[in-house]
C-alpha cells in the first residue's frame, strides 16, 4: 500500500506569504530612517506626530541595537 505524501509549505514561504498579505492590507508605506543602517516601514497616511511617536517607541524597544 502506497502512502500519500503530504506537501507542506516551508516556514519561510508561509512567513513571506503572510507578509505580502499584510502589506496589501496596509497599503502605501514610507521608509523612516532610525539609524544609517536601520529603517522601518510605516503607513504613508500617518501624521508627523504619529511617525515621531512610532520612532520613539522603536528606539525604546530596541535600545540595545541603536
Amino acid at each position: 500500500m502506497m502512502k500519500k505524501s503530504i506537501v507542506r509549505p516551508e516556514t519561510s514561504q508561509l512567513a513571506e506569504n503572510a507578509l505580502k498579505e499584510h502589506k496589501k492590507k496596509v497599503g502605501e508605506v514610507i521608509l523612516v530612517a532610525i539609524t544609517p543602517r536601520t529603517t522601518i516601514e510605516l503607513p504613508a497616511n500617518l501624521s508627523q506626530a504619529e511617525i515621531a511617536e512610532r520612532v520613539k517607541l522603536y528606539k525604546k524597544l530596541h535600545s540595545s541595537k541603536i
